[in-house]
């Protein structure tokens, strides 16, 4: 397969949905953790940005590519169009996150308060003070490889798949 492109998006095929949820073993933990954070909104980039071996990644990339796992998207991602300047009555605090990532922030420390109880504290603190989207997709990454050193390996994708859907 030629090199994936920065930009590209790819997403979950029915294969990898399933190979996911019955846990297939062509994959491997790492590309299942992976499989996990395709969405279908994501380009590669912004995939590989959190991780700490994007070279390695981009390679698994590749390799769920291969095997039918994910897809390319066919629609191109929108340029981005200048925002026009918000109004005073618009304009959000600096510090306050939008609905979407509050929703997604109580949902992680939810899952984590469920998983690992009053162990859960420190970790959901971390997660509250995420400002991105960007930056709570890598928290979770990095609390999932903390629960798989805590509970499982199993645990730890089960918190990745819920707190990333």
């Amino acid at each position: 397969m030629s090199e994936l492109q920065a930009s590209t998006v790819l997403r979950k095929t029915e294969a990898g949905i399933n190979g996911i949820k019955q846990r297939d073993p062509l994959l491997t933990p790492k590309l299942r953790m992976l499989l996990i954070v395709v969405d279908g909104a994501k380009s590669v980039a912004e995939l590989l940005k959190p991780l700490p071996n994007p070279e390695e990644a981009r390679q698994m990339l590749a390799q769920l590519l291969d095997a039918g796992f994910a897809s390319i998207v066919d629609a191109p991602k929108p340029a981005p169009q200048p925002t026009p300047a918000p109004t005073q009555a618009a304009k959000p605090k600096d510090n306050e996150p939008d609905a979407t990532l509050t929703a997604a922030m109580r949902r992680a420390t939810h899952l984590l308060d469920n998983l690992l109880g009053p162990d859960s504290e420190s970790l959901c603190l971390q997660i509250e003070r995420c400002t991105s989207s960007a930056q709570l997709n890598a928290k979770i990454i990095e609390i999932s490889r903390i629960i798989a050193a805590m509970r499982s390996e199993k645990k730890a994708a089960e918190f990745l798949l819920a707190a990333t859907s």
